[in-house]
């Protein structure tokens, strides 16, 4: 007898989120979109202000709107949180997305609505599974549970009401009722601001419940894992969950920790579906079973530009539209859409692989960064922990690069600097613990990572021989000129060969 409820489930993500990503149908979805936010943005304080009712086209749009960067909205976002309407969208703000990445180490808040979240973040989620129930006949999502790890509700604004929190938990808060009960935990608990007091609690809630799909970010799932570990001793999900089978991941790129996931799955036809999702918009969904390539969702209330990455930063630098890229070349992503951001730099950099349908892999930052935890550690983070700690200790150093060591069940993640000092500090662990504390307070997002070391230890520095970066430069034929050592690698490549360097 066949299982009437994940059949009409089938039905419904088929009918209602077509798993078709051609060219032409994403095209025309880009274009009402665009005809969407145009027609209802000349009615917001912003839209007033740049004369938005003038404009009638794609190329008009582009003369009238300057790219933007969060710096941009941060008046109106002022604004926002006094309660006024209309600021950015027509619609009522009903939350604030809290993301790290300001200059000054704080954190942005993005504005959200109830349209946006159901026609943006929500669909994104239904798009993902009508691809994974395309490309998979046997899954089944609705007979188990679905473990899911999310960020946390912080604060409810006054006098405008709005509540800050991470847009998974946001999210969380909005899935569609005949759903909720597949998920676990609960949701006042997954929510939670603190992860110190739902860890233990997650660890205990999730362990008895019979698990089908695990959802979030890697390194969460991991450190949640492994305190269960403690408590329940397991080599594999299955002996954990027997019905486990498929992981929902994003945040962070999934490969360094795949191998590692895959020895977990236990089973051979185990599921790893990739999902592009952030607090401005959710972009992408995986496009096969194997990983890789991505596929844009042009129909999730945003409207896409791209800048030439070897463009950008450049006075002459200018954006193209979905009909006009090109495969293997990188482009820095700008987005349009339902909440009021426009022509929006999100910080990426992604490069198409094919054009039918529009394929693609995330290739980088706009600036040097690590986001191997969810910690979106940023250059000038690095630079301004550095300079506070050197003066500390009366230290200076000629070079130096940073790494994250993965996180695994049996073992927490960390930061690694390897810095070749001009100036050595006396006691290198004292700098070591400083330097994290520092680091502590530029990044917010890193901080609640290290929280009571509960996913992340203390960051590790270790003291280069003399001469060793020169070495490393040597070695890759980068001597001179421009050339420069990488500061923020996202990755062990880099690192990994300068430390060998060390040992010689």
């Amino acid at each position: 007898m066949p299982d009437l409820k994940n059949l009409a489930f089938r039905t419904f993500l088929k009918y209602c989120y077509p798993p078709d990503f051609s060219a032409e149908r994403s095209l025309r979805e880009q274009q009402t979109i665009f005809r969407e936010i145009l027609s209802s943005a000349p009615d917001t304080a912003l839209g007033k202000e740049l004369k938005l009712h003038k404009v009638k086209n794609y190329s008009e749009f582009k003369k009238q709107v300057p790219i933007t960067q969060y710096d941009f909205y941060q008046l109106y976002v002022e604004r926002i949180k006094t309660g006024e309407q209309k600021v950015l969208t027509p619609d009522k703000v009903r939350w604030f997305g809290r993301t790290a990445g300001t200059t000054g180490g704080k954190y942005k808040l993005i504005p959200l609505t109830r349209k946006f979240i159901r026609r943006t973040q929500v669909a994104g989620t239904f798009y993902s599974l009508s691809r994974i129930h395309a490309l998979d006949k046997t899954v089944d999502i609705l007979t188990h549970k679905n473990f899911v790890m999310t960020g946390g509700i912080y604060e409810t604004l006054q006098p405008s009401g709005i509540v800050v929190g991470d847009i998974s938990a946001i999210m969380m808060k909005n899935i569609p009722l005949p759903f909720r009960t597949i998920y676990v935990p609960d949701n006042d608990l997954i929510t939670h601001s603190s992860w110190e007091y739902k860890v233990n609690r997650v660890a205990n809630s999730v362990s008895k419940a019979d698990v089908g799909t695990i959802s979030g970010v890697p390194t969460w799932h991991l450190a949640v894992l492994s305190k269960i570990k403690e408590q329940t001793p397991f080599n594999t999900l299955p002996e954990l969950w027997k019905n486990y089978r498929i992981f929902f991941h994003g945040g962070v790129n999934f490969e360094p920790y795949r191998k590692q996931f895959e020895k977990l799955a236990g089973r051979s036809d185990a599921l790893f579906f990739e999902a592009y999702n952030a607090t401005e918009g959710f972009f992408g969904i995986q496009a096969g079973l194997e990983g890789g390539d991505l596929l844009l969702l042009t129909n999730s209330g945003v409207f896409y530009e791209f800048i030439p990455f070897a463009e950008y930063g450049k006075e002459n630098a200018h954006a193209i539209s979905l009909d006009k890229v090109k495969a293997d070349v990188p482009y820095v992503l700008l987005v349009t859409a339902l909440n009021g951001l426009l022509r929006y730099v999100v910080g990426d950099v992604i490069t198409f692989t094919k054009l039918n349908p529009f394929s693609f892999r995330i290739t980088g930052r706009t600036q040097e960064y690590i986001n191997a935890f969810g910690e979106d550690l940023l250059l000038h983070n690095v630079v301004n922990t550095l300079m506070k700690t050197n003066e500390q200790f009366d230290t200076t150093i000629n070079e130096y690069t940073v790494a994250p060591q993965y996180i695994s069940v049996n073992n927490k993640g960390r930061m690694q600097f390897v810095i070749e000092f001009a100036k050595a500090p006396d006691d290198l662990n004292a700098y070591a613990a400083e330097l994290d504390a520092q680091l502590q307070k530029e990044n917010t997002n890193y901080a609640q990572k290290r929280s009571n070391n509960l996913a992340l230890d203390t960051l590790e520095v270790i003291a280069a021989p003399a001469g060793t970066f020169y070495k490393w430069m040597e070695q890759k034929g980068k001597l001179g000129g421009q050339n420069k050592v990488p500061r923020l690698v996202n990755g062990r490549g880099v690192i990994e060969e300068i430390l060998a360097i060390c040992k010689t």
